[in-house]
């Protein structure tokens, strides 16, 4: 008895291991089968609380990001054969409507000097018109947004345009300097037009039909940034109507920029589209300066070096356009910061034409008597 008990507990124990694994998989599937099974009634339970009413919503949501996704890699795939055909046909003339002729002498094609064609023939034999747009483009285009500024910056104190304005002034010399862009050489010069009025006070030009085109920035235009700056803040600051004037005269002075060979096209481009989106950080931070406190200091100078990284990178305004899309999704916090205006502090012009700055001297002096006639009692 104690014989066979011995003979069978072997065969136990040896396969004892082999059982256990086999348990352990048995284990294992069952466990698994019952974790799919839990996961079926739980989506099954989902579903059953899910009305007919989100399912739908849910379902249309599921077929607009479908319909997204598809109709960015159409556009995608519109877009990349654009490019493919600008880069193997860049240097086409006739592909543009033009001639062999109308290529500049240092191979440069430009689509807007071939399209404003007959206009610069027209402007070249009648000079004296030349004269008069240049000089109402001048009055218009450059000193009037130059005399709004200094309204804005010293009357009102808002620093929000003259800070744009400077900026894109400084980046627009920095590019002319690293890069100097020649002009085209069939220009047409005019003592009217600006920068020739300044560089024909320092010079004798001549004669504006056989005068030599003297050199200036070309890339890009500060016509365009100008106008679109100074346009955009009459429209958001009370000058609806006058901003709405800057523009359209904006289109006028393009086509007279092209017909005179003034600027490139690519000039224009990137002047609109520097205006637009690359001086909003400058004006944020004259916004800042016009209050007049320590906010300017805490946002012009960075906290930390990478602090600073990050301004110098462009991940600091990544990250500010980041939380701006999320307070647009709320529309009573996007609300409730764009419709008050902000009241800044007078400025001193203002301040001094008002009277205000000598009866805050008088109140000032006041004070300093009476508290030095408290001291002596």
């Amino acid at each position: 008895m104690a014989a066979s008990n011995t003979i069978s507990s072997k065969p136990i124990q040896l396969k004892a291991g082999q059982q256990l694994v086999v348990n352990s998989k048995t284990t294992t599937t069952t466990n698994n089968n019952n974790q799919l099974r839990t996961k079926r009634e739980k989506n099954g339970s989902v579903r059953a609380a899910i009305s007919p009413e989100d399912e739908a919503k849910l379902r249309a949501k599921q077929e607009r990001i479908m319909w997204r996704d598809f109709v960015f890699l159409m556009v995608a795939l519109v877009l990349a054969s654009i490019m493919s055909f600008v880069e193997l046909n860049s240097a086409d003339v006739e592909l543009r409507g033009g001639t062999v002729e109308d290529a500049s002498q240092g191979g440069i094609v430009d689509t807007g000097f071939i399209l404003t064609k007959p206009l610069h023939s027209y402007l070249e034999e009648n000079r004296n018109v030349n004269d008069w747009l240049a000089g109402i483009n001048t009055i218009i285009g450059v000193i009037g947004p130059g005399i709004y500024m200094v309204y804005q910056t010293f009357w009102v104190g808002d620093y929000d345009v003259v800070f744009r304005y400077l900026t894109i002034s400084a980046v627009r010399s920095l590019c002319g300097w690293v890069t100097y862009l020649p002009p085209d050489q069939s220009y047409l010069v005019s003592h009217y037009d600006f920068p020739d009025i300044a560089q024909c006070l320092l010079k004798d030009c001549g004669d504006p039909r056989h005068a030599t085109v003297q050199p200036f920035v070309s890339f890009f235009s500060g016509h365009v940034a100008t106008l679109v700056i100074n346009a955009n803040h009459m429209y958001l600051h009370g000058f609806r109507d006058l901003g709405l004037f800057f523009h359209f005269f904006n289109i006028f002075q393009i086509i007279r920029l092209l017909a005179t060979r003034g600027h490139y096209s690519i000039d224009i481009v990137i002047g609109w589209y520097m205006a637009v989106y690359v001086s909003n950080p400058a004006g944020r931070l004259g916004r800042h300066f016009s209050r007049g406190d320590k906010s300017f200091t805490e946002l012009f100078v960075p906290v930390s070096s990478e602090a600073a990284f990050e301004r110098m990178t462009g991940v600091e305004f990544i990250r500010e356009e980041r939380r701006l899309s999320k307070i647009i999704k709320n529309p009573e916090a996007f609300d409730a910061i764009t419709d008050e205006d902000e009241v800044l502090p007078e400025p001193t012009a203002r301040m001094a034409y008002e009277g205000k700055i000598l009866e805050l001297n008088e109140a000032l002096s006041d004070l300093s008597n009476s508290s030095n006639a408290k001291k002596k009692n």
